[in-house]
């Protein structure tokens, strides 16, 4: 049970380094799109890491995660304004706007550095899991002009960022009550939290590997 735990409390970047390594060998000819989701995972395995070695050293790493959290949200919103039907495509900017108008406020009043922002880290989520919906949408309803979208590699990696927002949503909006009801509930919410980035990673290895990485 600890080798268990112990593989859950590290696989946040052993799960990301892995998956950096797909990315090698099709790296010059991967679409603008997934070269977004290159710098996303970059962020994950750099943040993580950086997260855990101020855990080490017992130093405060909320700070780490909010970098994670705006760095995150501004990549896969720039990738989403790229892949979104134009029709709708000015929410995004909106929405990225007003979160980080938000996230600014809200670590100008300490938020996020001397705690965690689980209520940034929600709102976040909620805007991606939008962005995933919308995506899913157009591309298999009201654009089914374009066939085989299931063949390809974006298809899956959107398939894996949907998965890990909205476990992570419950995560973040549950987070303020489980910690005052259980002191080890932390522990438990960030290993969960690293299981469902752990499905993301195998979820764009697979894309990667076994589907078409050149089109979206």
């Amino acid at each position: 049970m600890k080798i268990i735990i112990t593989i859950l409390n590290y696989i946040d970047t052993g799960a990301p380094l892995l998956t950096l390594l797909f990315f090698i060998k099709p790296f010059k000819k991967l679409s603008r799109e997934l070269l977004y989701i290159f710098w996303f995972v970059c962020t994950q395995f750099v943040t993580n890491l950086a997260a855990s070695i101020m855990e080490k050293f017992d130093v405060v790493n909320y700070s780490a995660y909010a970098v994670n959290v705006i760095l995150s949200f501004i990549i896969l919103s720039a990738l989403f304004y790229r892949v979104i039907n134009s029709a709708i495509r000015k929410v995004v900017p909106a929405a990225a706007l007003l979160f980080i108008i938000c996230a600014g406020y809200s670590v100008a009043k300490g938020d996020g550095i001397r705690s965690y922002n689980s209520v940034l880290s929600a709102v976040g989520s909620f805007v991606i899991i939008s962005y995933c919906l919308i995506f899913f949408y157009w591309r298999l309803v009201k654009d089914n002009k374009q066939p085989g979208l299931t063949n390809t590699a974006f298809f899956w990696i959107v398939m894996g960022l949907f998965t890990y927002y909205t476990g992570s949503f419950f995560i973040f909006i549950s987070y303020k009550y489980l910690i005052v009801q259980q002191d080890n509930a932390v522990g438990i919410l960030w290993r969960f939290h690293n299981l469902l980035l752990t499905i993301f990673c195998i979820y764009t290895i697979y894309g990667l590997t076994c589907k078409n990485y050149q089109k979206t």
